[in-house]
């Protein structure tokens, strides 16, 4: 019920937005393919960890004004992987033993990103919310002796993570090839505002 009155908003809202003045509104859909590095740390973790994701998103690139430096960058993420790792330890017997946690985090995602560009330079700034929803997620723990071999190790699927909310923010440049094709590289910054698990 709320996706279906988020749409009809979006719908309206957009219709509205394209009859006030057509001339001045362009809109570009693409493609997004991406690569991220995760940093994590919490309670769920005796210490922090980084890792690498990777995402696959469609973009809708809207321009409200006629030198197209307000728009609105929206899309979603099919895939955007937020992988990570952390190791600790502990003894137990007299024993050193390190534990060493593999997590990866898949999320469906909506995106909908405020966007500023310079005029006739194609620099541009971003700036906006996200939601993502769990496609899937794994933890893998590797139990050894310290300076020895293996132990054990354990693969599960985490239940209960939660949707995750972030803040967004970064820029890119606009780089047009033709007029119908534009390369748009971007870095951005984003700050979870709810715990994942």
């Amino acid at each position: 019920m709320k996706m279906r009155n988020l749409f009809l908003i979006s719908v309206l809202t957009f219709t509205l937005l394209t009859s006030i003045n057509n001339a001045q509104f362009r809109m570009a859909v693409g493609s997004e393919v991406g690569f991220n590095f995760n940093l994590h740390t919490g309670s769920d973790l005796d210490e922090g960890g980084s890792g690498l994701g990777v995402a696959l998103s469609g973009i809708v690139d809207m321009s409200f004004t006629s030198n197209r430096a307000i728009g609105l960058l929206t899309g979603l993420a099919f895939y955007d992987n937020r992988s990570g790792s952390s190791s600790s330890l502990f003894s137990q017997d007299g024993t050193n033993y390190s534990v060493d946690n593999d997590v990866s985090i898949a999320y469906f995602q909506i995106i909908s990103l405020f966007k500023y560009r310079i005029p006739n330079v194609g620099v541009y700034f971003v700036f906006g919310p996200q939601i993502g929803f769990d496609l899937s997620s794994e933890l893998e723990q590797t139990y050894s002796v310290v300076g020895g071999q293996t132990v054990q190790k354990t693969k599960n699927s985490l239940k209960d993570t939660n949707t995750r909310f972030e803040l967004k923010l970064g820029g890119g440049w606009d780089i047009e090839l033709s007029p119908l094709i534009t390369l748009a590289p971007q870095l951005t910054f984003g700050l979870g505002l709810t715990n994942v698990i």
